[in-house]
């Protein structure tokens, strides 16, 4: 078996041999205002920074500093592109998951990599009226706004509410959408 070119890996911006930080790649903006159509506004991004926020344009975020993990989430709308880390993506999901069922939101979208063999994904599977199974692996971005390169994952768009014509109208775009009748 070949061995990876170390010095291809990675993505647009990174030094050869930094840490990469995927907590910290942007969702690109057609995503987002596909959320907005379909939400009809995002009232709360509950993993997000400022620099984020300019894109995604929720009215209120959680931040590293003001963790969504301990906030209660109380808004109307929510969409959620979870930290990566390998503790942090369970605990986002079952976070989400957690203020659905206590209605603490009404609809919510989740942009997660299409990792169907996971707990959290079957998780939100379970929460899901409707899913978006991407045709395409998404460039996330970085700070600076340009594409990052290196993808290795398929994504999946998880919508939570009652509009789920107007998901599947939006999202279709994107690659297939199933309802699901939980």
């Amino acid at each position: 078996m070949d061995k990876a070119n170390i010095k291809k890996s990675g993505y647009i911006g990174r030094k050869h041999g930094s840490k990469r930080d995927s907590d910290s790649l942007y969702t690109p903006n057609k995503y987002l205002e596909s959320v907005r159509v379909v939400l009809c506004g995002i009232d709360l991004d509950p993993f997000s920074s400022e620099e984020a926020n300019k894109v995604v344009k929720a009215k209120m975020i959680y931040t590293k500093e003001n963790s969504g993990l301990t906030n209660i989430w109380n808004a109307k709308t929510v969409f959620m592109n979870p930290p990566y880390g390998r503790e942090g993506f369970q605990q986002a999901c079952q976070k989400y998951c957690d203020e659905l069922a206590a209605g603490s939101f009404e609809q919510g979208i989740v942009l997660v990599n299409n990792v169907t063999e996971t707990r959290a994904f079957r998780l939100l599977v379970g929460r899901s009226s409707s899913i978006c199974f991407t045709d395409h692996r998404i460039k996330f971005e970085s700070k600076d706004g340009k594409s990052v390169s290196g993808n290795t994952r398929g994504q999946a768009f998880f919508y939570h509410g009652k509009k789920e014509a107007a998901f599947k109208k939006e999202f279709r775009q994107y690659g297939v959408v199933i309802t699901i009748h939980p």
